[in-house]
Formats: structure tokens, C-alpha cells, sequence
């Protein structure tokens, strides 16, 4: 909480206070940004993890604004704030305080408006044919679709959930894969919101892994939940999918979190143990941040999640540190193929996407000539 602070007090002093507007007015504005805090004070610690705050949709609606526009507004202003130091130190030049903060803020609250949109809008359709050595002619043309970092919550709820999978189901995919991430709340409050789940549809099967946020809220339960969704959870383990003579090995990790916090840890090699030799390997998982180490264990091809794309620049630069350089879209990992998905849905905790559009991803596996 005392960072989110510091970061509405800093915005207040360099947004606000050099506005040359009535005082009530920079009070009431002050309040507003202040108000936005309220926006990470909706979680509340249950038995079984975290779960979200029921509000009113137009209230929840109004706080994630405030909250996005903190988030965005503050990489604006270190920029005008850098801008107004090196003026300082090396001209006489007069700063135009005023006219910075209404140019930063009408930036910000336009690109806020926009990536709030962006992040809870229905994703399109990414389509990639992806050429896998060693696979055999049978499997030639096998589409496989991925979606992940659903986050199912207040805002990513039944309705949403539902369109999502009627989306994904008119690809008429052989195979749909969840690497994670695949809720925020516990079974007991966003059961309904996965319930449309159910209703997906892959010839060869739905299969899943867990992703950090599983921990967070109900793991005992939503890995209970999920396989009654007809969702086949790869927890450090794998199948193997046939046709003809021509195989695949289809495998998934755990999410690192999972030994953080004393359960089995992610482990790929135990996810590969006993896999047939010679077959080219799909693997689920979730953090890209381990692609180099699985590419050493024969992994062909690598889907995660995790990063949301980054969401916008400056955050962008974030994750790719947090995450080995891995953010979004095409990697060559030790000759591995990695692919990180910018994600299907948003996150509560900053549900906005600026030049990071959501998607469902459709590959097309080809076998090499």
C-alpha cells in the first residue's frame, strides 16, 4: 500500500499542484487520483486465498480507470519531470509547468480511456502455421488452439467467458490448450464464471496446466474444478497424440510458484520422463523465463503466457527483465520455437492493453519437408 501511495502523492505534486486551476479544483482532483487506491484494497484474504470484493459494475468500472490512468499517468510524468531537470541544469530556460501537466494529463486520461478498452474487449484471432521437425505427415495441418491468462474475475465474468469459448470452438481446433493463469478468485466465488469451460470443443481433447495465479486463490480447489470442466491438467506430465504412425508428445509444467510454496515444484524433465525418443514435444508452460533450460531436454516447441505482452511500453521494458527477455510473440530459444501469448483476457490488478491487443491463438503445426 505505501508504494501505490507514494506514486498518488508524486502524481499529485507533479500532475496536479502545477495546474494553474482554482484550488478546490486541485482538491477535488487530488481526491479522484487518491480514490484509485481503493482499487487494490478490493481483495480480501479468505480460507482458501484471495477473492474480489463484489461492487456495483459502474463503481468498479470508475476505479479501474482511476487506477490505470495512476499507472499510465506516471510514465509521463518521469519523462516531463526528466525533461524539467535537464532544462534546469543546463539552460535558463523558463519550464511551462502548467501547460506539461494538461498536455500529460490529457495523454494520459486519452490512452487510459483507449487501453482500458483495449484490455476488456473480446481478442481477436492470431493464426500462425509453425513448422515442427520431425513431425510426421499424419499430424500435418493439426490445429491447436491456445488460450491463457484468462483471469476470470469481476470484469472477466460468465458472459465474457462464454463469448471467449464460442470464439475459440468456430476455429474447430484438433487440440485447445490453457498454459494458466486461468482465474482470480476462489471455486466458490468464479465457479459460474468458468462454467462455459465446459462447452469447449477439440477433437484430441482440452488440456491445461496451472499458472501462478492458481496459488493464489483456491489451488486445492480449482485443480479439483477444472478436470470436471473436461479440462485435462498436465501437472509435470505428458500424453502422447497419435495419428497413424505419426506422433506428438503433448506436455505441461506446473507453474514455479507451486514449489514457492511447498508443493511439487516445476519440473520439465519429469514432465518428459518416459516420453518416446525421436518424437518431436509440444510443452505447456506457463513462465517463459525456463524456454533455454527446456529446449536443453529436446523440447521442440514452447507456449506461454504469463507477461500479458508487457500491456504497454514502460511496462513492457518490466516484464521483459522479470521474464529472460521474453515478453510477446516469436522467440529462437536455444532452437527451440517459444511463442508467448500477450494473453487471452486482462488482469484485474491492471486491466489495460495500450498497443497490446488480447488474443486467441490458432497454430497450424506443418511438418518440415
Amino acid at each position: 500500500m505505501l508504494v501505490p501511495l507514494c506514486v498518488c502523492l508524486y502524481e499529485v505534486l507533479s500532475l496536479i499542484v502545477p495546474m494553474k486551476i482554482p484550488v478546490w479544483a486541485k482538491l477535488l482532483a487530488s481526491l479522484l487520483l487518491l480514490s484509485g487506491l481503493g482499487r487494490s484494497m478490493l481483495y480480501r484474504r479468505t480460507a482458501d486465498g484471495f477473492e474480489i470484493l463484489t461492487l456495483p459494475y459502474p463503481v468498479l468500472m470508475l476505479l479501474t480507470l482511476i487506477f490505470n490512468f495512476i499507472v499510465v499517468a506516471v510514465f509521463m510524468l518521469l519523462l516531463k519531470d526528466a525533461v524539467f531537470i535537464l532544462l534546469k541544469v543546463f539552460t535558463h530556460a523558463k519550464f511551462p509547468g502548467h501547460y506539461a501537466s494538461l498536455f500529460v494529463f490529457s495523454l494520459a486520461l486519452v490512452a487510459t480511456v483507449y487501453g482500458t478498452y483495449e484490455g476488456l474487449r473480446l481478442p481477436g484471432i492470431n493464426r500462425h502455421d509453425v513448422v515442427i521437425d520431425g513431425l510426421g505427415r499424419e499430424l500435418d495441418g493439426l490445429k491447436v488452439a491456445v488460450l491463457v491468462d484468462i483471469h476470470a474475475d469481476e470484469l472477466t465474468n460468465h458472459e465474457t467467458v462464454k463469448a471467449i469459448v464460442e470464439r475459440t470452438n468456430s476455429l474447430e481446433p484438433d487440440v485447445i490448450l490453457i498454459p494458466g493463469d486461468f482465474v482470480d478468485g476462489t471455486v466458490r466465488a468464479r465457479s459460474k464464471d468458468l462454467e462455459p469451460l465446459r462447452d469447449l470443443r477439440a477433437k484430441l481433447g482440452v488440456y491445461g496446466t496451472t499458472g501462478n495465479h492458481e496459488y493464489y486463490y483456491d489451488y486445492a480447489g480449482w485443480t479439483k474444478r477444472l478436470p470436471e470442466l473436461g479440462i485435462r491438467m498436465l501437472m509435470n506430465e505428458h500424453v502422447v497424440i497419435e495419428s497413424g504412425d505419426s506422433k506428438l508428445v503433448l506436455a505441461g509444467t506446473v507453474d514455479p510458484t507451486s514449489g514457492s510454496m511447498g508443493m511439487f515444484p516445476h519440473d520439465t524433465r519429469k514432465a518428459l520422463k518416459d516420453a518416446p525418443e525421436g518424437v518431436p514435444v509440444l510443452l505447456m508452460d506457463h513462465q517463459p523465463r525456463f524456454a533455454r533450460e527446456n529446449a536443453e531436454l529436446g523440447v521442440s516447441f514452447q507456449v506461454s503466457g504469463h507477461t500479458h505482452g508487457g500491456q504497454m511500453p514502460g511496462v513492457y521494458t518490466l516484464a521483459k527483465k522479470a521474464n529472460a527477455g521474453f515478453v510477446r510473440g516469436w522467440y529462437d530459444a536455444g532452437g527451440m520455437k517459444l511463442y508467448v501469448s500477450p494473453g487471452t483476457s486482462q488482469w484485474n490488478g491492471f486491466a489495460c492493453r495500450i498497443f497490446d491487443p488480447s488474443e486467441i491463438t490458432l497454430f497450424t503445426l506443418r511438418a518440415s519437408e
